[in-house]
């Protein structure tokens, strides 16, 4: 009976007791990322706040200067996804002894809670309707062959304007518990929430010009055999071509149709993707 008492007791105590961790912290893990981290350190900082980012170097031979960001060194070997995921989701875990919500993005990802119902990602997670969070994965895409390049030094939707659901990009980056990532970090075993407030948007395809100069810099990166074997990374080792012809493949779908008057949770839970639509108005001035 006494042990019975000391498990209620102990239970009661969780209950009530307040949760002084911070609320949100940032992860990103990179390597000799130059165009892409200084724009996800500036907004992340923005959204969660100085010293709550934390950036995990894969060996670097440099890193552009990240105030307000811790920068953690991971020792440098072959290329392996599920390595990287072991690595992530352990310090994943040891963020959230600190932290209720810890955010793991690559770093041309940027989530976006919908302008028109939160103020910022902290006001997001304050609010979080589940423990682990789904979101609405948007590709913005070189949307035509004769744009100017992106200016990245200014607002970057105002500038690629349209984008594409793709069920590949609807990831679980967002959540109060430890999460199991299968390799690329697309699902997780855990079960999430998908929320069709929370937007996603990824600049890999934004820049014909940048995504072709990264692409010859992960194409020769010492890959392990086990993910060559596995294919994992293999839009990372494109042929320039193959990748020209996919983001030509989108930019004949484009229609301005806004991307928010899509069945969005539909289009997700089937698996499937949509053309290129326009970027709802009240996200371009998210970064």
């Amino acid at each position: 009976m006494k042990t019975r008492w000391k498990k209620w007791g102990a239970a009661f105590l969780r209950l009530f007791r307040p949760d002084t961790r911070k609320p949100l912290a940032v992860l990103t893990m990179v390597y000799n990322e130059h165009r892409m981290l200084p724009l996800w350190a500036d907004y992340y900082r923005r959204q969660a706040g100085a010293g709550n980012i934390f950036v995990l170097d894969h060996g670097s031979d440099a890193l552009p200067a990240l105030p307000g960001c811790e920068v953690i060194p991971v020792p440098r070997g072959e290329v392996d996804e599920i390595d990287r995921c072991a690595q992530v989701e352990a310090f994943q875990k040891q963020l959230l002894k600190t932290y209720r919500y810890v955010l793991f993005t690559d770093c041309d990802e940027f989530l976006v809670a919908d302008p028109a119902r939160y103020s910022s990602l902290l006001d997001y997670v304050e609010r979080a309707p589940a423990p682990s969070l789904r979101c609405v994965g948007v590709d913005v895409i070189d949307y035509a062959p004769d744009l100017p390049p992106v200016q990245w030094d200014k607002p970057i939707l105002a500038q690629r304007s349209y984008g594409a659901v793709r069920f590949w990009s609807c990831k679980t980056l967002l959540s109060s518990v430890p999460l199991t990532w299968q390799p690329g970090f697309h699902a997780c075993e855990e079960p999430a929430y998908l929320d069709t407030d929370l937007w996603m948007f990824h600049l890999k395809y934004a820049d014909q010009h940048t995504l072709l100069e990264r692409l010859n810099i992960t194409r020769h990166l010492r890959w392990s055999e086990r993910a060559l074997t596995l294919e994992h990374g293999a839009s990372h080792r494109m042929a320039d071509r193959t990748m020209v012809n996919f983001i030509r493949t989108f930019q004949a779908t484009r229609s301005e149709t806004s991307l928010g008057d899509l069945d969005l949770a539909g289009i997700i839970n089937a698996g499937a993707e949509s053309g290129l639509h326009r970027i709802p108005e009240r996200f371009l001035k998210a970064f």
